[in-house]
């Protein structure tokens, strides 16, 4: 099992500033990319209300945590009318067990889309981590790839140009 992955401000180990500057600018992208959650239009005015409240309670949701919330509110909702809708009847009514069925699959579908939300931070940070690392290898590509061109000296152009005139 790994250890629970640092956010830079807390890590001790010592990083060159081209490391440090690509873990900070994954962490900014994974922790919070100051994106906000968009509610669906589809949601009626209670849903949208359930969304907004689920919105605030987390600081670190962001635009891809959309869907999710969406589907969590509109879940909640359902589950609601139908838990009203099972208390109105008897526990002798048959279709009380209609209701209690189906309430239990909407609770998974709320337990789904919740731990969809929650991803702790220990995995953001680890998220985080992970796209750091691509972003140093991808900067150690581009600066292998800028080394192998050589600029072409203007001297040689011109020389090839003289070498070619004389030929003709």
């Amino acid at each position: 099992m790994s250890r629970p992955t640092k956010s830079i401000k807390d890590m001790s180990m010592k990083m060159s500033k081209g490391e440090i500057s690509a873990r900070e600018a994954a962490e900014a992208q994974v922790l919070s990319n100051d994106t906000k959650p968009v509610a669906s239009s589809l949601l009626n005015n209670e849903e949208l209300k359930l969304f907004n409240k689920l919105k605030t309670h987390n600081d670190n949701f962001t635009e891809a945590d959309s869907n999710s919330l969406n589907m969590l509110a509109q879940y909640l909702y359902m589950w609601a009318r139908l838990k009203k809708a099972h208390s109105d009847l008897s526990i002798e009514d048959e279709r009380a067990l209609g209701f209690e069925k189906r309430m239990i699959g909407i609770d998974k579908q709320i337990n789904q889309h919740m731990t969809a939300l929650c991803i702790p931070l220990s995995q953001r940070l680890r998220l985080a981590n992970e796209l750091a690392k691509v972003m140093i290898e991808e900067k150690k590509l581009a600066e292998i790839e800028t080394e192998t061109k050589k600029e072409v000296n203007p001297l040689l152009a011109v020389l090839e140009a003289t070498k070619n005139q004389y030929q003709h």
